[in-house]
């Protein structure tokens, strides 16, 4: 209770001077951004890139350009007022503007928007300190966090900063800065920077404040919502906290919001503390005004973030700027590397959550590309999908906007109990949203979100021979991931403890479903039933993905692009799907799920002879061709094979087919 017990000291005091004696509030206002993640050009509703087309319509949001304009209209709004602009972390990462420049070109647009200080975010260590070192030798205003530690061999030196004080209309305001305690598990800060307790460094921090006068105190942090209100607003002396890492909607008017803007949460030292955040990608500009009582007490606080839509018109020099700066990236964007039959979604919501198609795409992809290695299980952390794909065209801006962290593909052993392990940490953050969820190939898993975290999983089954079968956990499988994982990164510290014979220095990920993409032109986007939430109300093998993001119903079993005739390998086996669940009475289930659309047993010959040749019927499938013919579906591919010119999933009726000898 220090701050009330100053403010009575404080308040006698003032009684004993002067009975007539008041005090004026101080009202300060704030405007704040979060998690831009590089998005130098505006989005469009799929987070990625938004097209000419798209701007003149009026569906684009976001950018440099509107952040410029919309802060410009803001001061002079306010012009006269106090003022301050805040930006909560992860400017980095996110298009090509940074695989390109690495921060250059955002620090160069943040130096334009002048802000008052920021801190930094997990992502700002992607590249370690080659990237950060020279961000910081170009910025012009003070970049915080005090859990940040650099040693005297760091790049960065001293210049990331636990706090600063700014004076404005007569006042000091005290800013200290933190970023998430998981950063090294996030990122690669690398050996000079040790990441400390957030708790710790910032009430350490407040308290030096607090001694040097400084009673209005705002936590600007990258530690996510849930904690923010948890933890960091209930620290003695903070009186307001500004926030970013978990992307989180804050919004008066908006029913899809996590919450009140402001938040208003309970100090243990008896006052109220607003916490804000303003979503991410540069969408919204926040904004939002505190009173202050003479003790520096919030009195109150009210806003709402600010739509950075069509209503906000891009700043022409920053959109000549950013042009510029783009002209030596365009062709690659532009490079057309394939075209979808609907919206792949890649949207933070469902792939850290739940099975995605964006998260089936990659792992499918990665899965096909090292097929020819034995590997039967691949791994994508959700987090490192950062947008989704429209219906159409799609160019290779579009992928590494996806896949913008340059990952490589690595390959180990793991046995079948780390496997398990590694599940339970893809799903014991799923009430954070956390980026480590499991998207998977060649496995399939189900979970149940209300047990206690590593304890989730509850089936586990692998691809092998055509069929799924348990997991074993005294066996050995290969297994794919991106190195990032693979080194222990998103938590998955048992694949840099536990993994055997690792190799993280495969292809590219995004070059590698690039090549995915064209080699399965069109790509039909699904969902199969591959990862299974006990609890859901309705299960993923039921539903599609539809162009629009919306479920619909799905066809029994959805059509599975077709893999290279050439392959043998068990990677290439497609993931079958669940059959609907039996009712009471029914006899059980004989056949397993088909790689294709299911046949009409009523028009399929009832004996086909191996050796010999086959008209195609309406219905027919290779599995079920196989399966006449060899009394085994799995070795449909043979028959694969030995037809080059057909289309596995598109059997053209009327055609005769080669039936490979036993």
């Amino acid at each position: 209770m220090k701050k009330i017990a100053v403010i009575t000291a404080l308040s006698i005091s003032a009684l004993g001077m002067s009975t007539g004696m008041s005090f004026a509030d101080y009202t300060l206002n704030i405007l704040h951004i979060n998690d831009w993640h590089s998005r130098i050009e505006s989005n469009n509703k799929y987070e990625s890139t938004c097209s000419a087309e798209e701007e003149i319509k009026g569906e684009c949001f976001g950018g440099a350009a509107r952040l410029v304009t919309a802060i410009a209209a803001e001061r002079k709004k306010l012009e006269g007022q106090n003022v301050l602009l805040l930006n909560g972390g992860d400017n980095f990462q996110g298009s090509l503007f940074y695989t390109t420049y690495k921060g250059k070109t955002e620090a160069e647009f943040l130096n334009q928007m002048k802000f008052d200080a920021m801190t930094v975010g997990n992502h700002e260590f992607d590249d370690g300190e080659d990237a950060l070192a020279p961000f910081l030798d170009v910025i012009k205003f003070p970049v915080l966090s005090a859990n940040v530690k650099a040693s005297a061999a760091a790049k960065v030196g001293d210049r990331i900063k636990p706090s600063v004080v700014i004076e404005l209309g007569g006042q000091k305001i005290g800013i200290v800065g933190a970023v998430t305690n998981d950063t090294p598990e996030l990122a690669t800060p690398g050996p000079n920077i040790t990441i400390e307790d957030d708790i710790k460094t910032i009430t350490a921090e407040v308290e030096k404040l607090k001694g040097q006068g400084v009673n209005k105190i705002i936590a600007l942090t990258h530690v996510g919502y849930p904690r923010d209100k948890e933890m960091i607003a209930k620290i003695p002396g903070v009186d307001v906290v500004v926030g970013g890492h978990s992307h989180s909607l804050l919004s008066n008017t908006d029913p899809k919001a996590e919450g009140p803007y402001p938040t208003m949460v309970d100090n243990p030292d008896g006052y109220k503390v607003p916490v804000t955040q303003a979503a991410s990608y540069s969408k919204l500009l926040g904004e939002f005004k505190v009173v202050f009582d003479d003790n520096g007490v919030v009195k109150e606080a009210s806003g709402n973030p600010i739509p950075l839509d069509k209503s906000v018109t891009p700043d022409p020099q920053v959109l000549a700027r950013i042009k510029e700066l783009g002209a030596p990236i365009e062709e690659l964007k532009a490079k057309q590397v394939g075209e979808t039959t609907a919206a792949v979604d890649g949207s933070r919501e469902s792939c850290r959550t739940r099975e995605c198609t964006m998260g089936n795409l990659v792992s499918d992809a990665v899965l096909d590309r090292v097929k020819d290695q034995g590997v039967q299980i691949a791994f994508t952390n959700g987090g490192g999908l950062r947008a989704s794909i429209d219906q159409g065209k799609v160019s290779m801006g579009e992928v590494l906007t996806v896949l913008p962290f340059q990952n490589t593909i690595a390959t180990f052993q793991l046995s079948g109990a780390d496997v398990k392990a590694a599940l339970e940490n893809g799903a014991s953050q799923l009430e954070e949203g956390g980026g480590r969820f499991a998207q998977v190939a060649g496995l399939k898993y189900s979970f149940d979100r209300t047990a206690p975290a590593q304890s989730r999983i509850r089936s586990v089954e692998v691809m092998e021979n055509g069929n799924w079968v348990p997991l074993d956990p005294n066996k050995d499988y290969l297994v794919a991931a991106n190195n990032y994982t693979r080194q222990g990164g998103d938590g998955y510290k048992v694949f840099a403890d536990k993994g055997k014979n690792a190799y993280d220095y495969g292809p590219g990920l995004e070059q590698t479903v690039a090549d995915y993409l064209g080699a399965h032109n069109p790509y039909s986007p699904k969902l199969d039933g591959r990862i299974i939430d006990v609890n859901a109300a309705a299960q993923p093998a039921e539903t599609a993905q539809t162009g629009n993001g919306t479920a619909a119903p799905a066809e029994a079993t959805p059509a599975v692009p077709a893999p290279p005739a050439e392959s043998n390998d068990i990677a290439n086996t497609p993931p079958a799907v669940d059959a609907p669940a039996a009712k009471p009475g029914d006899a059980a289930p004989t056949e397993t799920a088909k790689p294709v659309e299911t046949a009409n047993p009523a028009e399929t010959p009832a004996s086909i002879q191996a050796g010999s040749t086959h008209t195609i019927a309406k219905g027919d499938t290779y599995w079920d061709i196989a399966v006449k013919a060899y009394g085994d579906g799995a070795k449909w591919r043979r028959i694969a094979r030995a037809n080059p010119g057909q289309e596995v999933h598109r059997l053209l009726v009327g055609t005769e087919l080669k039936i490979p000898a036993k």
